[in-house]
């Protein structure tokens, strides 16, 4: 163990391939330490999609009406169909790689309630640069720099309000989140309460170190972002206090709860 809390590589390991094997292992130590994490299991968590693809939402709380924003929908869109297919409702899926644009496309082209958009999510409207993932046959980007390569490409970036006010969308009931490692500075950079963001989903990457992960799960509780449920890559689902207020009020009274 180095004295950071980090995994310590091995000077064998180190000889093969000194930063995919140190990548590796700093993933696992990450994903093991962050299962941890207390879970509220609020709003009964469900899985939705592929084991790959998936996701865990509290199915007790989301509502025909709701919007989804799916950033970084990649090549696998089961969960945006099961959202729509279970929940009925409009979902808009954000990724930059023009491959995994078409295909969600194609294969989403029967449901009205989904469209997908070619952008990388920033802080700012402006390109972004990205690097390719270092995975065979794989095509994912990064803008921070989670990969071992050196292969970078400028994407179209923009930013959540300025989405939201091109496609006259009040408010964010569910935003899903995997950005291949930006997760820790968008994420401050938002005030996800005013943008209506009642559910949040991210994933978590290596790319930051244990502390800084949980300073950021620490800092969404501060937002009245609660964890309630995890997939095993974590992937985490965090639910606002005032959904779960409004679902408590809606079910003494025997009504649908509201949203603010």
């Amino acid at each position: 163990m180095s004295t950071n809390g980090e995994p310590r590589l091995s000077a064998a390991a180190a000889k093969l391939r000194p930063a995919k094997v140190r990548s590796a292992i700093r993933r696992r130590w990450f994903e093991n330490q962050l299962a941890r994490i207390p879970l509220t299991g609020a709003g009964s968590p469900v899985h939705l999609g592929t084991d790959y693809g998936g996701w865990m939402v509290p199915a007790a709380l989301i509502r025909p009406d709701w919007t989804c924003y799916s950033v970084g929908v990649g090549g696998d869109v089961s969960f945006d169909t099961e959202l729509i297919r279970r929940f009925g409702v409009r979902v808009r899926a954000f990724e930059p790689v023009q491959m995994f644009v078409d295909g969600a496309a194609k294969e989403m082209e029967l449901h009205p309630e989904f469209s997908v958009h070619r952008v990388a999510i920033a802080e700012r409207d402006e390109p972004v640069r990205m690097q390719h993932t270092h995975h065979p046959g794989a095509r994912a980007v990064s803008g921070a720099g989670l990969f071992d390569t050196h292969a970078w490409d400028t994407f179209p970036g923009r930013s959540l309000p300025s989405l939201m006010a091109e496609f006259g969308d009040e408010r964010i009931d569910f935003l899903k989140m995997d950005t291949e490692g930006t997760e820790y500075e968008l994420l401050p950079s938002l005030d996800l309460p005013a943008l209506g963001i009642m559910v949040l989903a991210v994933c978590l990457h290596h790319n930051r170190s244990v502390r800084q992960a949980r300073n950021l799960i620490a800092y969404l509780a501060s937002e009245g972002y609660e964890a309630a449920a995890m997939c095993p890559t974590i992937k985490t689902t965090f639910v606002h206090r005032a959904v779960l207020e409004n679902d408590r009020t809606a079910g003494a009274a025997g009504t649908a709860p509201t949203q603010s």
